[in-house]
């Protein structure tokens, strides 16, 4: 999928997710705006929104090992974990 036509879309996104300070606020975000994709006028199907969650929560998990350089592999893990969930 091309994710240049999204990108707006999925910055909002993450800046949205990055906003909430605990998982579930990040989980309601995507839930959200998952949502929001199904309406018109984007008309997209269930796979192209999945992509684009993917891709968001893609983005957060590197989002998070680049600026987490200093917590612990495990602690890293487990974010991710719960991002991916």
């Amino acid at each position: 999928m091309n994710f240049q036509k999204w990108e707006v879309t999925i910055q909002q996104m993450i800046e949205e997710s990055n906003r909430e300070p605990k998982e579930p606020g990040k989980n309601r975000v995507l839930t959200e705006w998952r949502a929001t994709l199904t309406k018109e006028p984007h008309s997209l199907q269930p796979f192209q929104i999945d992509e684009i969650v993917r891709e968001v929560r893609r983005r957060l998990t590197n989002s998070l090992q680049h600026s987490s350089s200093s917590n612990s592999q495990a602690q890293l893990t487990s974010v991710a974990s719960a991002v991916m969930a």
